[in-house]
């Protein structure tokens, strides 16, 4: 092994706790994409029967997938393994974005990982009511005193999202005082995408609704979507966002692109 290599291998100082053999774990599969299970024993100092279980749980959680004495990344669309990616840019996301829900209100809740967090720093507000079109989110509220509507529609399997033209409808004829939405990729020439064209005809239909009932429409997103394209454009019209919460990798030319256009950018 070179200098450089073992720069590169994490440090552990004595024995490490279960609940820092499982980040470590994680963090390792989430940067190499695959690791053996002997290597990942001999690079934490720790037995492989403490690997395994660790990957046991990582996989339980969706962010990893077992294959004999080996783990790989889960590169699957669901929220639970989407939200550990960017994780700590996503929590300040979702820390930033709770300011803008008051107790009391109607918001709409689309999907995302930054979406999810959210969800869990406001079940706790009192009186408020959500809607939503992702049953991951719907059930972010379980226990909670929310009043949780769930819009009906086509079901996906792995981002468990509602759509179709039923959902559409339905978002016809509700209101709220705010959406959040979440995105997939945006570029300057081609303004907000989604990799989902389903999805994406569903989050089209909330701006839509969102300028007819007057309610300001959040994207949260972290900064790695800036300067990403993908197949579904959802808006091109940057007036119909009132705002973005993102962290403080957005790029300099995506973020005077918003402001130019009357985005509020929050950092």
């Amino acid at each position: 092994m070179n200098q450089d290599e073992r720069k590169d291998r994490p440090r552990t100082r004595g024995k490490l706790g279960n609940k820092e053999i499982l980040n470590a774990v994680r963090d390792a599969v989430l940067k190499a994409g695959s690791c053996r299970v002997a290597d990942l024993a001999a690079q934490f100092n720790v037995s492989a029967v403490s690997i395994r279980k660790s990957l046991n749980k990582l996989e339980r959680q969706g962010i990893i997938q077992r294959f004999h004495g080996e783990a790989r990344i889960y590169t699957g669309d669901d929220i639970p393994f989407r939200m550990h990616l960017h994780y700590a840019e996503k929590q300040s996301i979702a820390s930033r974005a709770e300011s803008l829900v008051e107790p009391g209100e109607t918001i709409l809740m689309e999907a995302g990982s930054a979406i999810a967090m959210l969800a869990e720093r406001i079940k706790r507000l009192q009186g408020l009511t959500v809607i939503t079109t992702n049953l991951f989110i719907a059930r972010m509220f379980r226990g909670s005193k929310v009043r949780v509507i769930v819009l009906g529609g086509l079901y996906q399997d792995e981002s468990e999202s509602l759509v179709g033209p039923s959902i559409c409808e339905a978002i016809r004829t509700i209101g709220f005082s705010k959406a959040f939405i979440g995105v997939s990729g945006f570029t300057i020439s081609d303004g907000f995408m989604l990799n989902d064209i389903a999805r994406a005809e569903v989050t089209r239909t909330i701006l839509e609704r969102s300028m007819e009932c007057k309610a300001k429409v959040w994207v949260l997103t972290d900064s790695s979507k800036f300067g990403v394209s993908h197949a579904a454009k959802i808006c091109t019209d940057l007036s119909l966002i009132a705002g973005v919460v993102t962290d403080a990798g957005i790029p300099d030319d995506c973020r005077t692109c918003l402001e130019s256009s009357g985005v509020r950018v929050l950092i």
